[in-house]
């Protein structure tokens, strides 16, 4: 099953537990297959720069290189859309992962941003924060 995770829901998956790190686990495990493109993976290369995760980092013995090269292992890369949307006025970025989810052919976004959850869905693609993506998978995995 493939899904989409934004920049967010990543960050919080690789160096924290919780709804996001057991869906980062369910994709390293192949139960998902987590769907992202050159940009978001620029994204999250640039979010992890941030001084604020160096100490989570180095408490968790990591680096941002090793956090990086671990969730690529798994990721699911595709071209980047041709077709962005602009459904998402206050935050353009957040576009590209509704393309993602459709040109990806995911199931659903997971994301802990308001202005994708505020979407609910996009083409028939729900949009759901981790615990509710957790809750699906736990029903579709029985």
């Amino acid at each position: 099953m493939r899904i989409v995770a934004d920049t967010n829901v990543i960050v919080s998956g690789l160096l924290w537990g919780g709804p996001p790190n057991r869906v980062l686990k369910w994709a390293r495990d192949g139960l998902l297959q987590i769907v992202g493109c050159g940009e978001t993976i620029n994204e999250l290369r640039d979010v992890l720069r941030h001084g604020r995760f160096s100490n989570r980092l180095s408490r968790l013995a990591s680096s941002r290189k090793e956090a990086l090269a671990y969730f690529l292992d798994f990721l699911k890369v595709i071209p980047t859309p041709e077709f962005i949307p602009k459904a998402i006025p206050q935050d353009p970025f957040d576009n590209i992962f509704l393309a993602l989810a459709v040109d990806g052919g995911a199931r659903f976004i997971v994301s802990g941003d308001h202005h994708l959850l505020d979407l609910k869905e996009y083409k028939s693609i729900q949009i759901v924060t981790p615990s509710e993506a957790v809750r699906i998978v736990e029903v579709l995995l029985g």
